[in-house]
């Protein structure tokens, strides 16, 4: 099962993985649409990747009235936001408020790992706050 592994220490805040990530996915340049999030705290001058951590036992698939959050052949948790409902159980759910929410799609949404090549991990490479591991 592959996942994003994250090292804080070493991320700037640049938000370049966000960026790709919303036009890779959605081909439009905006953070909001990210599946990777960069949670700033201004107090302590720290930046934090948030991304969906591939929890071995996952909540937001637990929660999901319609079973739209399902493992994959890898055993990797996917959303698939053309079968949400839109209830965002599955936002409260997760631990690490790493699911989003599209209100004009009316669906929720999460990082899908770009088939094992993730976009933001290849825009990361220095300084490395994200990497993939398979």
């Amino acid at each position: 099962m592959g996942k994003i592994v994250v090292t804080p220490e070493n991320c700037t805040g640049c938000k370049a993985c966000m960026m790709v990530c919303s036009l890779v996915h959605e081909k439009a340049a905006s953070y909001r649409r990210s599946r990777i999030r960069i949670k700033k705290n201004e107090e302590i001058e720290e930046a934090t990747p948030v991304v969906c951590q591939q929890c071995d036992e996952a909540p937001c698939m637990d929660v999901c009235p319609v079973e739209a959050i399902r493992r994959n052949e890898k055993n990797e948790v996917l959303l698939f936001s053309d079968e949400c409902t839109g209830c965002q159980l599955c936002i409260e759910a997760c631990p690490y408020d790493a699911i989003f929410f599209d209100a004009e799609k009316g669906a929720a949404f999460k990082c899908d790992l770009c088939g094992g090549e993730p976009a933001c991990v290849t825009m990361c490479k220095l300084p490395r706050a994200i990497r993939y591991e398979s």
